[in-house]
């Protein structure tokens, strides 16, 4: 059995082979699809907009289209790609989004994708509350003043610098990194608000679950933590930001689709929101002449919420992991696409997977 690990300038592909060893006796080869940093960024974003099939099939695919598992993070796997490796089974991708993945493609095909949850919860749900201070605080424009050699004291919110007790905090989206922001939140004295409607079984204490209008009027500070979809695209737009508060703040750790851009530059040029802090933006880098780079009151970063070195070093295992739970019977996987198990043949090419691998078929 042949397993494909293909990294990129984020996690390399090595470290997805040193991972892989634990499923069983494998060849496993390792390589990587794009290894400059600032061009894997760039790539990255294009996928996550267009979809996997906007680039072309990797060549090391190519070269190794006997393989019947394929590892990775960013490279894209199309529907072009699954054609060319006609015995491929599995697919995993060691991050919680699979925008670079043909979902629906692999399941047509029988192709099992796993993706890892939470594997970068802990880095982002940390951001968005560093965020939060740095904008609210002046933080990151103190630095700046200093850096240019100004001893700079007056901001645009300096009639109303907020302290964070007893403020309300609105999460959109509560999922993994919602939820742990809202227990990062539980010892700053906050109320906090959560708009999800997907949210299933009891919430934490101290946490209310509203509707989309409620969290936008009454938060001090509203942090976006939902996935990107065609129902959730400009999930902020003039509406939700027309009903926010002259004195709060938006913060965006998630996805850039989530916010219209264009109306939020215009709340922040007239002041009706006080600030925003964006770790994300529509094209990537921002160009220089976007009008978010003319305003005083937006905290700006590179994309960088997700990326600690834990959350990058063990996002290999986790995704093996999660292999080898469904190879070892547990129910517990995150499988992408759980309905490719009831196609015809998918269950025995998973037996052979296993048996190839040297491994004990599990009792289901």
């Amino acid at each position: 059995m042949k397993i494909l690990c293909v990294g990129d300038a984020m996690i390399r592909g090595e470290a997805f082979a040193e991972a892989a060893q634990k499923l069983g006796a494998a060849e496993i080869v390792a390589g990587d699809w794009e290894t400059d940093w600032d061009s894997l960024q760039h790539r990255r974003l294009v996928v996550e907009q267009q979809g996997p099939g906007v680039e072309s099939v990797p060549p090391i695919f190519l070269e190794h289209q006997d393989t019947e598992m394929a590892l990775g993070l960013f490279c894209p796997f199309a529907t072009e790609l699954m054609d060319a490796l006609p015995s491929l089974k599995v697919i995993g991708v060691a991050r919680a989004g699979v925008e670079n993945v043909d979902i629906e493609g692999a399941t047509e095909r029988g192709i099992l994708v796993f993706h890892v949850t939470g594997r970068n919860a802990e880095a982002v749900s940390d951001y968005a509350v560093g965020l939060m201070l740095s904008e609210a605080r002046n933080i990151a424009r103190a630095h700046a003043a200093i850096a240019q050699g100004s001893w700079r004291k007056q901001f645009s919110n300096s009639d109303y610098v907020p302290e964070l007790k007893g403020k309300t905090i609105g999460i959109v989206g509560f999922g993994h990194i919602g939820r742990l922001v809202a227990r990062k939140f539980s010892g700053f004295d906050v109320r906090v608000l959560v708009y999800d409607p997907w949210v299933t079984g009891e919430v934490p204490d101290g946490v209310a679950v509203v509707d989309k209008e409620t969290l936008f009027q009454e938060s001090d500070f509203v942090t976006l933590h939902a996935r990107l979809t065609n129902e959730s695209r400009h999930l902020v737009s003039q509406h939700e930001l027309d009903l926010m508060k002259s004195t709060s703040y938006l913060v965006n750790t998630a996805r850039s689709g989530l916010i219209d851009t264009d109306a939020l530059v215009t709340a922040l040029q007239s002041g009706r929101i006080a600030g925003a802090a964006l770790d994300v933006f529509d094209v990537e880098p921002i160009p220089q002449d976007h009008p978010l780079l003319q305003l005083d009151n937006v905290t700006l970063t590179t994309h960088i919420a997700g990326t600690t070195r834990e959350a990058l070093t063990r996002s290999p295992e986790l995704l093996v992991q999660e292999i080898d739970n469904f190879f070892s019977g547990s129910t517990r996987v995150t499988l992408k696409n759980p309905e490719v198990l009831e196609r015809p043949g998918v269950r025995d090419k998973a037996a052979e997977m296993i048996d190839a691998l040297g491994r004990q078929a599990p009792a289901r």
